[in-house]
């Protein structure tokens, strides 16, 4: 038997490597797929593909928090800048079509007071929204379910959002304070293992708020999270035109999406297949920016950008901004402490992308 552990715990290291390779192999394709997702819904469609398009990018976007979870990626994420009307509107319209199926009513409703962004794990706030939403999903059987995004607190620093969903099913029977333990469930739940509302309690707890839940007078439930968030600090106006960007990525759908993004702003790029193309385009002075992936062959992102950093003044001056699907707090900062400016994580959004290329001010002058 102790030769049994110990076989185990030697294998451990390999077993741990094994799952960091293969949350990046899963988190990869799903970034395409919601990029695409998302350039796919800027198209003219008709209303009915543009549902599907969008219950698509619903979709992907839970299993990348599913296997992000499950992986090990489950660390809080970087805080980004987070519109709280763009969020509402990603996450009502699947919670909303849910409802119908069951013959529900839905709202979801933005509380006036709030402010209009806020710096937030988008992901985590998914997380409670969807586990919130989940649970009056399950147990609501006739009437409305209605999910809010309401002004709790805030000063000049920050804002307490709170999170809540409101139902008119059973109830939650004589202890409602103890649905956030694990195994729990609520009056008439069925299915599920009581898991979803104890994660909403540690995610809040995490982002400097809690959970709390109580049974309403005209029936039915309430169950809410709150979290503290950083107001944005104003966006510095980059100076100086940018005229030409080296998209250094390997992958041929995230080379696509890259470049249908960068069209978009009106920029022009081209393509460096890998690392040491890119430090010899970078060494060409062509190039005000570069956007470089962390996973390349010949010479990954990492080496690349110490590499350009190596160049005389002013090629190793140039602008880099990291892209990863690794997401891990410490891979990040090896990529910051390799030399890059800024860095966006897969899946990449227009406006992640936007704001740490500094296009802004450029589109406005053309």
């Amino acid at each position: 038997m102790i030769a049994t552990a110990s076989h185990v715990d030697d294998q451990a290291p390999s077993a741990d490597r094994r799952i960091a390779v293969a949350a990046h192999e899963i988190r990869t394709p799903l970034g395409g797929i919601l990029a695409l997702a998302d350039l796919l819904l800027a198209e003219d469609l008709s209303e009915a593909a543009r549902g599907h398009a969008a219950a698509l990018k619903t979709a992907a976007e839970h299993l990348f928090g599913v296997a992000s979870t499950l992986l090990g990626a489950s660390a809080p994420q970087p805080r980004r800048e987070l519109d709280f009307a763009v969020f509402l509107a990603r996450v009502a319209p699947a919670l909303g079509a849910r409802a119908a199926l069951k013959g529900l009513a839905f709202a979801a409703t933005l509380d006036p007071r709030l402010p209009e962004s806020a710096l937030a794990d988008e992901g985590a706030l998914r997380q409670i929204v969807e586990n919130l939403a989940d649970n009056a999903l399950r147990v609501t059987e006739s009437g409305r379910i209605e999910l809010a995004l309401e002004w709790a607190a805030g000063d000049e620093a920050s804002v307490t959002l709170r999170i809540v969903v409101r139902d008119t099913g059973p109830g939650l029977g004589q202890r409602p304070d103890r649905l956030f333990e694990p195994f729990v469930q609520g009056e008439g739940a069925p299915g599920g293992a009581g898991l979803g509302l104890s994660l909403v309690a540690t995610l809040a707890r995490d982002m400097g708020g809690g959970a709390a839940a109580a049974n309403r007078a005209e029936g039915g439930a309430e169950v809410s999270a709150t979290a503290r968030l950083d107001r944005p600090a104003p966006a510095p106006r980059p100076t100086g035109g940018l005229q030409r960007v080296l998209v250094a990525e390997d992958n041929a759908v995230n080379q696509r999406v890259l470049g249908t993004l960068l069209e978009h702003f009106g920029l022009v790029f081209d393509i460096a297949p890998d690392g040491e193309a890119a430090v010899a385009a970078v060494a060409t002075g062509r190039y005000d920016l570069v956007l470089m992936d962390a996973t390349m062959p010949k010479m990954d992102g990492l080496d690349a950008t110490r590499a350009i950093r190596a160049l005389p003044s002013p090629l190793g001056e140039v602008r880099i901004v990291g892209v990863t699907a690794r997401a891990f707090a410490e891979e990040i900062a090896a990529f910051r402490a390799a030399g890059v400016d800024e860095v966006v994580t897969k899946p990449i959004s227009v406006g992640d992308l936007w704001s740490a290329i500094g296009a802004r001010a450029e589109q406005a002058a053309r």
